[in-house]
């Protein structure tokens, strides 16, 4: 499911607040709501209003490394972070835990208002003191873990004041077109549970994995019951959410999900087909067995492509070994690889079919310009490939295999996902293909929270290659600045960037267009600079773009009513309305 793009030209001098309660149901003398809850029309609900009660299962595919939403960046932590915590406003650019905002005339900042009596899953009220600390002391303090390039325009952070205990004031140094995304990205935390954590330096292990539920709080639908490493996560509903449907009734409507720990994608199949998961996002390969169980009420969702890019090759060019090091940096060498990767036997043989090519950056389908004639192509060719190779230096020898001047073999390591048979088999393919040019690439399967681990535990990173997915969606371009500016903390192929080690001159090209594009509020030339970044990035191939898989959910239609879909491999969208049938 795509989000909705916006930017803060589009709000200028609007103020977006809640549809109103209707009918005569006080809001405010239901226990656990605030005064003015938002109401979910049911024309958001597929089914309609659901009923309240009930328990779901749907398998995560790792055990979470944290519960901190802040410093988390696998969708093994972000698929229970995403149920336990909530933004000022969404996505759709409408209010969330802030009740209304408004856009000021000369487009730098933006005031919030907080919901009245709004609380967090500990019940305790929330006040502007919460979103100061969780910007100023946490999202912007140099010694956390944080998305700060989505917030940094001008080489500068917003300026944020509590105006009162239910008004903050967000202000940027100039006129910034992503700073409603990156409200819309940010979740409010509890000062009063967090404090300590930031003033002892230790934010970044605030909320581990071992952290009593009870000291763990947000302003999301669910609340943290209980983890059992290996074996599942429970969640309960948050008794003080701030959601309602037209009848008065308080989200969410279940009483708890259940998120056993299942790391092999045929297990969860299995698991799935036996009635034992309620939801289930499939490979393309298990669409055939799904559709033959619809008499036994399971549903198969087959979503068009999206333009954002999520699987790709990285090659690490801050790798330990100088020989990788100098060769993943060359241009000849990237470009070779691309070449290399055979998409379309990829999207047959592990999609059936169910993808599109991609040479480019993704980006959000506004801005998309990669179907255009003239945007950087690497359609597979071997022989081009082997070709850039020879000009490299690397001739091969009289058995065909490449070597170094030193006489060391061109070989790596291409970590996958263990459990994933796309990934992995995506990587064995593209392996076999580099064979029959003289490279050696040995496909290493690791659990996702080790591959992780490899590619930003630590810097410079440990891996050599990598065949992995990105999160991803359609947001404002503005978010995709963690990958690709040198400061972003998800630019794992090359963290050196961000020290001014050796920057090559594009992508000092990219770090000048991506602050462009943030300063730019007129549409069509900031999509103008936006061409020229995905061309920059197509030409240079940082990451080996391979293809985007077309979204694919099944569920049980017979036991689960609202469902509308996954993001990742099992982050609900709109877990608030979903309810047991």
């Amino acid at each position: 499911m795509k989000r909705q793009l916006y930017t803060i030209a589009a709000l200028v001098g609007l103020i977006l607040g809640l549809i109103g309660a209707s009918g005569s149901v006080s809001f405010a003398q239901q226990a656990g709501l605030p005064a003015s809850p938002l109401v979910v029309p049911a024309t958001q609900m597929p089914d309609g209003p659901g009923r309240s009660g009930g328990t779901l299962t749907i398998d995560d595919t790792d055990n979470p490394k944290t519960f901190n939403p802040i410093t988390e960046q696998e969708s093994s932590s972000s698929a229970v972070t995403s149920l336990l915590n909530a933004p000022l406003i969404n996505t759709s650019g409408q209010g969330a835990v802030a009740q209304a905002f408004e856009v000021s005339a000369d487009q730098r900042s933006v005031t919030l208002t907080l919901r009245k009596g709004i609380r967090f899953s500990d019940g305790t009220p929330v006040t502007a003191a919460d979103v100061v600390f969780t910007l100023v002391n946490v999202v912007f303090n140099p010694s956390v873990n944080s998305d700060k390039a989505a917030w940094q325009v001008a080489g500068q952070f917003p300026k944020v004041a509590a105006l009162d205990a239910q008004t903050i004031k967000i202000t940027a140094p100039v006129a910034f077109s992503g700073l409603l995304s990156a409200i819309a990205s940010t979740p409010v935390l509890p000062k009063h549970l967090l404090a300590a954590a930031v003033q002892a330096g230790a934010f970044n292990a605030a909320w581990g994995v071992d952290t009593d539920p009870t000291q763990i709080a947000g302003l999301g639908p669910f609340r943290l019951k209980s983890f059992t490493p290996g074996q599942q996560v429970i969640l309960e509903r948050n008794p003080f959410y701030w959601k309602v449907d037209e009848n008065g009734t308080q989200l969410p409507y279940l009483n708890e999900i259940r998120m056993p720990i299942v790391s092999d994608d045929n297990v969860r199949l299995l698991r799935f087909s036996n009635g034992q998961t309620d939801i289930y996002p499939p490979r393309p390969e298990d669409i055939p067995v799904l559709r033959q169980q619809a008499n036994q009420g399971v549903s198969v969702l087959v979503q068009q492509a999206g333009t954002v890019d999520l699987n790709v090759i990285a090659f690490n060019q801050d790798a330990a070994d100088p020989d990788l090091r100098a060769l993943f940096r060359d241009l000849r060498f990237r470009q070779a690889m691309a070449y290399a990767a055979n998409r379309q036997g990829m999207i047959s043989a592990n999609l059936n079919g169910l993808g599109e090519a991609r040479f480019g950056p993704g980006i959000a389908s506004t801005f998309w310009i990669g179907d255009q004639a003239g945007f950087p192509s690497f359609s597979f060719n071997l022989q081009k490939a082997a070709a850039l190779l020879d000009q490299i230096g690397l001739v091969p020898d009289k058995n065909g295999l490449r070597h170094f001047a030193d006489g060391k073999p061109v070989e790596f390591t291409l970590l996958t996902v263990q459990g994933s048979t796309v990934l992995t088999n995506d990587a064995v393919l593209f392996s076999n293909d580099l064979a029959k040019i003289g490279v050696k690439a040995d496909v290493r399967p690791l659990d996702l929270n080790a591959v992780i681990d490899q590619l930003i535990g630590s810097r410079p990173p440990q891996y050599q290659a990598a065949r992995i997915s990105l999160g991803g969606g359609d947001g404002d371009p503005n978010l995709l600045r963690s990958i690709y500016q040198s400061s972003g903390n998800l630019h794992f192929w090359k963290f050196s960037d961000g020290s001014g080690q050796e920057v090559p001159a594009w992508q000092k090209q990219v770090d000048q267009l991506l602050e462009q594009q943030a300063q730019t509020l007129d549409l069509a030339t900031r999509a103008d600079l936006l061409d020229q970044f995905q061309t920059i990035v197509a030409q240079n191939q940082p990451l080996i773009f391979l293809y985007n898989a077309q979204g694919l959910e099944a569920f049980r239609s017979d036991r689960v009513g609202n469902f509308t879909g996954t993001t990742g491999s099992a982050t609900l969208l709109n877990p608030e309305i979903l309810f047991r049938k």
